[in-house]
């Protein structure tokens, strides 16, 4: 066993999961897009178990179980049908035994063959319904592209809203932090490069108990037509997509136990802004443990 206490020792400018521990977390998603004539809104609650098994020099195993996927609300019949179609399609990643590194992650899937097994069998009940369904039988053959390749399997399984909830960027660097990262715009139709700076406190100590880490995403570059062409293309017979003055940013807080490198709560505001009535994608996303929550109601 990889002595913590040199983790400790080597690393105390850096988060990172220090102790294994089992706690259950409730992430709810919120989001609202203005497509200019088509306008969405939900909002989706998931429960997960999240179980740190043990923790070594070079990689941390954990098991992640997804515990609930509810849709509480929404404007829109569209999204109730995809709901009940990622719902059924997502019970493959409910179990998850994975190795992760220090920053989160993925290395490999431990349990690949039960996902496998799980895919067989939810294809297998599908088969009667796929008929008159363009909608899940485009959803059979792609699932069936990822569970050919178990380097797609990990791609997917890294996709999980709780690994990017819970570990950000935030995770096994050295704190304070900035540096410039390539991703997308949140209408995720361009790519770009985003300036990330992460605010944490001067002294970082496996001592200390609730710290706040702050990370804010903006551009890099001003926005030109040459954006605005490739991000909103779409739109371009609806609404002038040269005349637009684009707000994007991401904002997150975490509060985080550094001498164990536990969670205890989370907040992520994603926003894109092109046009204030017709065109935008507001995403947030608020994770709460439970432990966090009963020391919440205690102090009420």
């Amino acid at each position: 066993m990889y002595s913590l206490i040199k983790i400790h020792t080597m690393q105390e400018k850096q988060i990172l999961l220090r102790e294994t521990f089992n706690e259950q977390y409730t992430l709810v998603i919120e989001s609202e897009i203005n497509g200019v004539d088509v306008y969405v809104t939900s909002k989706v609650q998931l429960r997960f178990d999240f179980h740190v098994l043990k923790i070594e020099k070079d990689y941390i195993e954990i098991r992640l179980v997804q515990l609930d996927n509810k849709l509480l609300e929404t404007n829109s019949p569209m999204v109730k049908e995809v709901a009940v179609i990622s719902q059924v399609f997502g019970r493959m990643y409910n179990e998850l035994h994975l190795t992760l590194d220090h920053s989160g992650k993925v290395i490999s899937v431990l349990n690949y063959d039960l996902i496998l097994s799980k895919w067989k069998q939810t294809k297998a009940e599908m088969d009667q319904h796929i008929a008159g369904n363009p909608d899940l039988q485009q959803a059979i053959i792609l699932n069936d592209n990822i569970f050919t390749d178990p380097e797609k399997i990990k791609i997917a399984v890294q996709a999980n809203e709780f690994f990017t909830v819970y570990f950000g960027s935030i995770f096994g660097i050295n704190l304070p932090a900035s540096k410039s990262i390539p991703g997308t715009n949140i209408f995720n139709t361009a790519n770009i490069t985003w300036n990330m700076k992460i605010e944490a406190p001067v002294y970082l100590s496996h001592l200390s108990e609730s710290i706040r880490v702050s990370t804010k995403f903006l551009p890099k570059d001003s926005f030109t037509s040459g954006f605005h062409n490739t991000a909103y293309k779409q739109f371009e017979d609806k609404i002038n997509i040269n005349n637009l003055n684009v707000k994007l940013e991401q904002t997150e807080t975490r509060q985080i136990d550094f001498s164990k490198g536990k969670l205890e709560k989370a907040t992520i505001s994603k926003l894109e802004i092109a046009d204030e009535k017709k065109l935008y994608n507001i995403v947030n996303y608020s994770m709460l443990s439970d432990s966090e929550q009963r020391n919440e109601q205690k102090t009420i």
